[in-house]
């Protein structure tokens, strides 16, 4: 880099800026590229692979970028790149002209948000009309910056494709003030929608509000920390001695399985009758309801011990004191949300023990779980070790 750099004063002025206007086209073109890349982990899902909840938390670990511009990023991609469902069926980019003049680098990243910005906008229309949107910006991103063609875009190309604006929605008969509608799917994940009239929906607001505070490294989007804080409330509200009984306990949900086949059981072997993996059901007895029995030939219960906690209270106290909350870098999630996670799994013989525990909050519970990030103690302080894919010299 130094002999380069040494070289530079000998160019004169136009030859310097020829070279600045080269090197932007090539940024351009490897933008292109790595857009391309992009798409393809996306639908290949490789963030999940690896243990990530979207692609965007694995961008900000591996590139050190922050969440808007992972998003970004995301949103480029899918809109200059063809996508492919699960079904086979090809899904054409939202804007090719843009995704070629990209290509050759002949549109700036700016421009090309502007343009993915104005034809989004554009859903309401006939395609021939969105196609015609996209070549008038295009046409004039050549001598406009992304302000001055974001004007253009809403002073002249709107009121040629889309004088009208968009059509407004028709009224929608009368509703309960209070309503949720809920679809739970084969594999156990639930689906709602519904709406709360005003004073429940303060109510609402300031129960999650605690939970879903973004703070400047989060990689969760808006939605994804709604859906967190929700089921932070709903754990809280699972441990409050108020909460209706049934025949006198509270509601819990049962899985009999043997312990040897949850120590042993490969990880994405799905249990029978239910829709956990075997991977998920261990997560879940880091600090579980546990109740010892032993099971007949028919699966009848022969004896019954007393149920206990996979911590006990007394370790979880002393948990609560030391760590305080979620010990995952940089999260700062409370101890009422937080799991108590086995560093040696207790399946691999890893005792209950504060020394053998930490407090981690739900999402980074998942994710040491499911990926290979890795935590030890140091002098009673959670030390966290990231995958390669991380960081290459953290071994």
């Amino acid at each position: 880099m130094g002999e380069i750099t040494s070289t530079h004063w000998q160019l004169d002025d136009r030859e310097l800026v020829a070279c600045i206007s080269a090197s932007e086209r090539k940024l351009r073109r490897d933008y292109a590229e790595h857009l391309a890349f992009l798409a393809e982990a996306d639908a290949r899902g490789t963030a999940y692979c690896l243990g990530y909840s979207n692609t965007t938390a694995l961008l900000m670990h591996t590139l050190n970028i922050t969440r808007q511009e992972g998003n970004q990023r995301l949103a480029h991609a899918a809109a200059l790149n063809d996508a492919k469902t699960p079904t086979g069926t090809v899904v054409a980019a939202s804007i090719p002209l843009t995704a070629k003049k990209l290509d050759a680098g002949e549109v700036s990243i700016g421009q090309v948000e502007v343009i993915r910005r104005f034809v989004a906008s554009l859903t309401h229309l006939q395609p021939d009309k969105v196609s015609l949107a996209e070549e008038l910006l295009i046409e004039r991103a050549a001598q406009d910056d992304p302000n001055a063609l974001a004007r253009f875009g809403e002073r002249v190309v709107r009121d040629i494709v889309d004088p009208d604006g968009k059509p407004p929605n028709v009224d929608q008969p009368h509703r309960p003030e209070r309503e949720l509608r809920r679809h739970t799917y084969s594999d156990g994940h639930l689906e709602f929608k519904g709406r709360l009239d005003a004073e429940t929906a303060v109510l609402f607001n300031e129960l999650l509000k605690p939970f879903e505070k973004y703070e400047a490294d989060d990689p969760r989007g808006y939605a994804e920390r709604g859906g967190d804080a929700f089921a932070d409330v709903l754990q809280q509200a699972a441990n409050c001695p108020d909460l209706p009984t049934h025949n006198g306990l509270k509601t819990e949900i049962a899985v009999t399985i043997s312990l040897d086949a949850l120590k042993t059981m490969a990880a994405d072997r799905v249990l029978p009758e239910t829709q956990l993996t075997a991977a998920e059901a261990r997560r879940i007895c880091c600090d579980a309801h546990v109740l010892p029995a032993v099971m007949g030939g028919e699966s009848k219960p022969l004896d019954i011990a007393a149920p206990s906690y996979t911590i006990p209270a007394h370790i979880r106290r002393a948990l609560v004191l030391r760590d305080r909350g979620c010990t995952f870098p940089t999260c700062e999630r409370p101890a009422s949300v937080s799991h108590g996670h086995h560093i040696v799994e207790w399946q691999h013989g890893g005792p209950t023990a504060v020394d053998n525990l930490v407090l981690l909050c739900g999402r980074h519970h998942r994710l040491v779980h499911r990926s290979d990030w890795k935590v030890e103690l140091k002098d009673d302080v959670a030390w966290f070790t990231p995958p390669d894919f991380v960081d290459p010299n953290a071994a």
